[in-house]
């Protein structure tokens, strides 16, 4: 969570491209990263998944939506500070979120703000979809971070052989309706 002196940090979600295969080896390397998620991965591991995503997601209907979080700097470039990812469950009415920031980006508000966009994003093309997402059972500040978007906890399930909480939220269509 943001601190209470701290500025807000501007960022952009933006699509997941070619480019970002660095941030990829830098998020999933990393052990602080991965504490709740399993463990670190080699680079060439990563790699190899990159290569294999980024096929998939050329797929017209990939069930899988990644945008990648850039945050602005003093020097006016951006930085890559994470993703959040947003993928179809096999009914099509339950989408999992996630979100995956690099150490010297966390507790600034990004994953909360970045997800609350995500989600924003997607209410125009949703009809009464639920939003779940799997936080590791010992990951407080990821239990935090869905209560405050709204998701309510279902239940303790076993996630990607790790123990997790399950949290859902159900995200209603907000199309305009013409006059």
């Amino acid at each position: 969570m943001q601190g209470d002196n701290q500025p807000t940090i501007q960022f952009n979600l933006t699509p997941l491209k070619q480019n970002h295969q660095d941030l990829f080896c830098a998020l999933y390397t990393d052990a602080q990263v991965m504490a709740f998620i399993g463990a670190p991965m080699s680079c060439d591991a990563v790699i190899d998944y990159f290569h294999r995503l980024s096929d998939k997601l050329m797929q017209t209907d990939s069930g899988v939506l990644y945008r990648v979080i850039e945050v602005d700097t003093d020097s006016g470039k951006s930085q890559c500070a994470g993703i959040v990812r947003l993928k179809k469950h096999q009914d099509n009415r339950e989408m999992i979120i996630g979100v995956m920031l690099l150490p010297q980006f966390q507790g600034l508000g990004l994953a909360y703000r970045a997800q609350k966009q995500v989600m924003t994003e997607i209410q125009s093309n949703a009809s009464n979809k639920l939003i779940t997402a799997y936080c590791h059972i010992n990951n407080k500040r990821a239990h935090r971070l869905y209560q405050r978007l709204g998701f309510r906890q279902i239940r303790e399930r076993v996630y990607h052989q790790q123990p997790a909480i399950q949290w859902q939220r159900e995200i209603t269509c907000r199309k305009s309706r013409a006059v």
